[in-house]
C-alpha cells in the first residue's frame, strides 16, 4: 500500500470473506495486534466469527498453520469496536452483496459485486487455484475445514458464475486471476478475462 501512495488511515471498508490468518492477520500489527486500519469498518461474516470465537476451540486441533487463531481472533477482532458482523446472504454496501461459502471455513463468505448489468465475484478460498479445482470441482484438499461442504459450495459458486454470466477471482489465484467460468463436459473450464 505504502509503494502505491495508499494511505491505511484512508481506508474506510474492509470486507473479509473468513477469519483465517492469512486473511486477517493483515488487519493487526504482528507484535501488539494493534489495528492496521483504525478508521475502516471491518465487515466479517457473523457465523464466521461466532464459530472461531468458542472457546472449545482452544484445546481442538485445527492443524498447525490455525494454531492459536481462535484465541487471536478473540483477542482483536471480536472485541474491536469497528467490527460490524454481517449474515451470511446480505447487501453490505451498495453493490456489495454476501454469498454463503460454507466449508472451506465454517461460516465463509464470497463478494458479489455488481455495477449496472455486470457482476464480478469474488470467490475468497472457493477455489484455492483454478487450475485444480475449477477442472475438478469435486476434489478435496486439508485446507477445507468441511471437505464436502466446499465440494458442495465450489459447485454451487461455479453454476452461480456460469448462469449469470459472471466475471470471477479469487484471492489465492495465479495471474491472469479475472475471467470467467464455463461449463465443459462435468467439470468447469476457467476463461481468464482479455487485458
Amino acid at each position: 500500500m505504502a509503494a502505491a501512495a495508499i494511505d491505511r488511515n484512508a481506508i474506510t471498508t474492509v470486507l473479509i470473506s473468513h477469519l483465517h490468518g492469512d486473511h486477517i492477520y493483515g488487519l493487526m500489527d504482528r507484535e501488539t495486534n494493534a489495528q492496521t486500519f483504525p478508521n475502516a469498518e471491518i465487515v466479517v461474516p457473523e457465523g464466521e466469527l461466532k464459530w472461531w470465537t468458542r472457546p472449545e476451540l482452544d484445546t481442538a486441533d485445527l492443524g498447525p498453520t490455525r494454531r492459536g487463531l481462535p484465541q487471536r481472533i478473540r483477542a482483536t477482532i471480536a472485541t474491536w469496536k469497528n467490527v460490524r458482523a454481517i449474515a451470511s446472504d446480505a447487501e453490505i454496501i451498495p453493490g456489495v452483496r454476501a454469498i454463503p461459502a460454507f466449508g472451506h471455513s465454517p461460516g465463509q463468505i464470497t463478494h458479489l459485486v455488481t455495477f449496472g448489468d455486470k457482476g464480478l465475484l469474488l470467490t475468497a478460498d472457493v477455489s484455492l487455484l483454478p487450475a485444480l479445482f475449477v477442472r475438478n470441482p469435486d476434489s478435496q484438499v486439508a485446507l477445507d475445514q468441511d471437505g464436502a461442504m466446499a465440494v458442495e459450495t465450489r459447485n454451487r459458486i461455479f453454476e452461480r458464475a456460469v448462469a449469470d454470466k459472471l466475471a470471477v477471482t479469487g484471492t489465492h489465484w495465479l495471474l491472469p486471476s479475472v475471467g470467467t467460468i464455463a461449463k465443459d463436459g462435468n467439470a468447469y473450464a476457467f476463461v481468464a478475462a482479455e487485458s
